[in-house]
Order: C-alpha cells, then structure tokens, then sequence
C-alpha cells in the first residue's frame, strides 16, 4: 500500500516537472518581430540599378519588386522589372510587366515600343506589334526614330519587305549620329531587309555600315 502511494507520487511528481520543462521550452522560442521597410520605392529602384550595374540581377529584380510592393504605382518599377526580365531572357515575366506600366501610363511610347520586342523575340502578335507601334509614335513623337526601326523589322517579319526597308531607312535618318549603338542596330536591321528583298550588295554595305558604327 504504501508503495503504491510512492508510486503514485513519484508519478505525480514526474507530471508535474514535465508539464513545467514544455512551459519553459515554450517560452523560450524567438518572438517574430515584422518590421516596417524603411526603404521608399525610390530607394528600392536606385538600390537595384546599382545591383544590375554589378551584374547581380538577382539583387536587382529583389528591389524592383520591394518597389512595386512599396508603391503599386511606379511604373519606373514595373518598366525596370520588364527590362531586366527581357534581357534575362523571360518575356512572360517581361510581358506582365510591361502590360502592368502601361495600364498605370499608356502614353508612354517607350514602354509601348519594348512591349513589342517582348513579341518579336516570341515571334507572336506581330500584327498587334504593328498597331502598338504605330500608337507609340504619336504617343511619343519625339523618339520616331527609335519606334521606326522596331516597324521596320515588324514590316520584315510580316514579309513587307519594301514598306520596311522605308521604315528602318527613314529611322537611320531620324536616329542622331551619336547614337552609334542604336544605328548598328538599324543598319543591321537594314542588311537583313535587302539581303531579303534579294540585294545582296546592298545588304553588304548596310554591314559595313552597321560594324563601323560598332566601332564608335
């Protein structure tokens, strides 16, 4: 009898420090503490481009995105979140978020001009390419130049030749000489439109041209 009632209070006694030692252990975890970011969309944007100068795109794209979730309005945001998905190569994520700018600014001409590439690089909608472009030059006037070469490879992928060895000849005319980058482009542009159209010597000169504008 005795020994029973030892028993059970060595059984009690046991309990007892059990249920203590799992309070204890309990109140020992971490408490989670959410901080505020202190960063603005702005300072996001301005830590992620010195990121992508760097080559680390992962660290950018992080900050473009705290950007967007700081300020759902910054087109500046989803515009870098589009260029830096173009040049990775993923166009959808590039797509949604050119298409996010322009609901937030659709006469921005630039945004309408790389939402195009988006489709040529797919090689889709090429005739909605073509109508977003022609919109982006009265949106934008004053970069004609720019969205005329984007036409003219346009015009060439839907096998107008002609209309668009116009297009990019007209860009090389509206394009500043400075912009050596960018008429590379287009000459290069320009020797496919000929080489094309079955003028080969043509074609040859405009990557002449195109090479010694890479040069500068």
């Amino acid at each position: 009898m005795n020994e029973s009632r030892s028993l059970t209070g060595l059984a009690t006694t046991a309990l007892l420090v059990m249920v203590m030692l799992l309070f204890f252990h309990a109140c020992s975890f971490p408490k989670i503490i959410v901080l505020n970011d202190p960063l603005s969309a702005d300072e996001h944007v301005k830590l992620g481009r010195i990121y992508e100068t760097q080559g680390k795109t992962d660290l950018a794209m992080q900050q473009y995105e705290a950007a967007v979730r700081r300020d759902p309005k910054s087109v500046t945001a989803y515009l870098l979140i589009g260029d830096l998905s173009f040049k990775t190569g993923k166009y959808n994520e590039a797509e949604s978020a050119y298409e996010k700018a322009i609901k937030l600014e659709p006469d921005n001409g630039d945004i309408l001009n790389n939402l195009c590439w988006v489709y040529l690089k797919q090689d889709r909608k090429i005739a909605s390419a073509e109508e977003i472009i022609q919109k982006a030059m009265i949106m934008t006037p004053e970069h004609r130049g720019y969205y005329l070469d984007t036409l003219g490879v346009i015009l060439l992928r839907l096998n107008r030749v002609h209309e668009s060895i116009s297009a990019l000849q007209q860009a090389a005319m509206l394009i500043p000489a400075d912009q050596s980058g960018n008429l590379a482009e287009v000459y290069t542009h320009l020797a496919e439109a000929y080489r094309k159209s079955g003028d080969e010597v043509r074609a040859r000169d405009a990557e002449v041209e195109a090479a010694s504008r890479r040069k500068r």
